[in-house]
């Protein structure tokens, strides 16, 4: 089996395990939160994993210029300062979510419209955030990627099918199935989509505090 192949059918296994329980709470509870549609939530979700792969083909570069220990060794030290600015910006997410009405004037319609309306920036940076604070079995992953490379472009190009595969994912189904949500609400009371907004936003907000609580 050619070992490309070999590489994409592992990310297809992280995408079903590690990156379904580490991207699936926060990108469904936003795109749910945002009231998507079907054509919306998956076009949410490929930005969203553009992001985070364009954070695995550096890593994956990185490992092989530098090594694994040198590389654990410098996301450990740039994670801080990820969980810490980027919990804060999930909580502020969340918290717009929970605004409901309140976020119609002011300030918070301001940033209502540059991070849920024209979400584009969001979904691109929640990416960022999640490629940036990798799990030990995607390091190790990675890890061994950069030790049978023979160049830096077979490196990016294991990375890269690596994160192809954990592209097709479940979350991509569960992208999808966002979009039916509108239409259920839109049969209901409005308080109804008010408080299920609620919900979505408050759990960004334990999301976020639980990526700051990481750092103490």
């Amino acid at each position: 089996m050619p070992i490309n192949i070999s590489f994409f059918l592992l990310g297809l296994s992280f995408g079903a395990g590690p990156c379904l329980a580490s991207c699936g709470p926060l990108l469904i509870s936003y795109l749910a939160g945002t009231r998507k549609n079907v054509s919306e939530g998956l076009y949410s979700y490929i930005l969203f994993s553009a992001a985070r792969i364009s954070v695995y083909l550096a890593i994956g570069l990185l490992v092989f210029l530098l090594g694994r220990a040198l590389t654990a060794e410098f996301l450990g030290v740039i994670s801080k300062y990820v969980l810490v600015s980027g919990g804060g910006f999930i909580i502020c997410v969340g918290a717009l979510l929970m605004a409901g009405k309140k976020k119609e004037k002011g300030f918070c319609a301001v940033l209502c419209r540059r991070f849920l309306e024209k979400d584009k920036k969001s979904i691109i940076i929640f990416g960022l955030i999640i490629g940036l604070i990798p799990c030990a079995p995607l390091l190790a992953a990675f890890s061994y990627m950069g030790l049978i490379s023979k160049d830096w472009f077979t490196s990016l190009t294991y990375s890269f099918f690596f994160g192809l595969g954990t592209l097709i994912s479940p979350l991509l189904v569960l992208a999808g199935l966002t979009g039916v949500i509108p239409r259920i609400l839109a049969d209901k009371q409005a308080v109804y989509g008010r408080i299920f907004n609620f919900i979505c936003g408050g759990i960004l907000v334990l999301l976020g505090l639980q990526l700051i609580r990481r750092v103490f």
